[in-house]
């Protein structure tokens, strides 16, 4: 992943242990998915659910649904960190300094 953003300048990893919030992110739309996977299947299939199917689809949602949405759970992630938490002056600073080493002036892309 870019060290900073390609638009903006700012620095994606703002602290150590940023990325943890990813997790979190990752999990719940993993649950998500699984919840909604196993709530249809039990609805389509009612009253003789194949039990064994569903568990292995459950199963393969499960493992791909991390992998598929790790880029877009990172991020969310940066939005929602910046949302609750703005840049600080000298993050601010870093990446106009960093803009304008590559030339793209002193204001921020939009």
């Amino acid at each position: 992943m870019a060290e900073h953003c390609p638009g903006c300048g700012m620095r994606f990893e703002r602290e150590e242990g940023f990325f943890l919030g990813v997790y979190f992110v990752n999990i719940t739309l993993t649950q998500s998915a699984l919840v909604a996977f196993v709530s249809v299947a039990f609805a389509l299939t009612l009253p003789d659910a194949p039990v064994g199917a569903i568990l292995a689809g459950a199963l393969a949602v499960a493992v791909a649904t991390p992998l598929a949405c790790y880029p877009m759970s990172r991020t969310l992630w940066v939005a929602m960190h910046l949302v609750m938490q703005p840049l600080e002056p000298a993050e601010q600073a870093e990446a106009a300094a960093l803009r304008f080493e590559r030339g793209d002036g002193l204001t921020p892309r939009r």
